[in-house]
Order: C-alpha cells, then structure tokens, then sequence
C-alpha cells in the first residue's frame, strides 16, 4: 500500500502569524497548480481523505473537479492542532516563557 501525504498551499495569512485550527483559505491559484500536478499524479480510484479545514478542503474540491474518480472524504482527526489562545496571534507576541514551557524547554 502506498500512502500519499499532501499539504494544502499558503494559507491566507499574514507572515508571523500563529495558526493550526484556525480555519484559513489558502491562495487559490497555488492550490489550482497543486491540484493539477496531483491529478496527474495520483492514481486511480484512491480515497482522499482530507481535514475539514477549508485550506485543505479546497485542494480536494479542486482536485476532484480535475479527478471525479478519486473519493473524497473529511476527517475531523486531520484537523491541525489547536494553539488555543495564540491562534491568530503574532508568535512574537506570545511569551517566551509561554513558549518554553509548551516545548518543555529551559
């Protein structure tokens, strides 16, 4: 079994900007490239299952306008982690101290 993993493009958000489940489109035009390169890659009948996020939902929406044989499927369990209070937060504006102690460094 061959399993493919594929991110979506850049979301659309500022550069610094804290994000995991915050729910971001992602640049349309890079997402219509990454879906056309896939559609000649991927092969045939595969299930893509893909998070519910729309900056992951919209590459799959677009690849299956390009590949109606492929099955898509969401899953809540792909979602990225949820950086609770720092989602949509400028990392320089997070404390260092906050951050040591999420990575568990000193």
């Amino acid at each position: 079994m061959k399993l493919w993993l594929v991110r979506h493009a850049q979301p659309l958000v500022a550069p610094g900007i804290c994000y995991g489940r915050l729910d971001l489109a992602a640049d349309a035009a890079a997402t219509a490239y990454c879906a056309r390169r896939l559609a000649l890659e991927l092969p045939a009948g595969i299930r893509v299952i893909t998070s519910p996020l729309q900056r992951c939902a919209q590459l799959a929406e677009a690849l299956r306008a390009l590949r109606p044989d492929l099955a898509c499927h969401t899953d809540a369990r792909l979602q990225e982690m949820d950086f609770g209070h720092w989602e949509g937060r400028a990392w320089q504006d997070i404390a260092p101290a906050e951050l040591a102690a999420w990575t568990c460094s000193r």
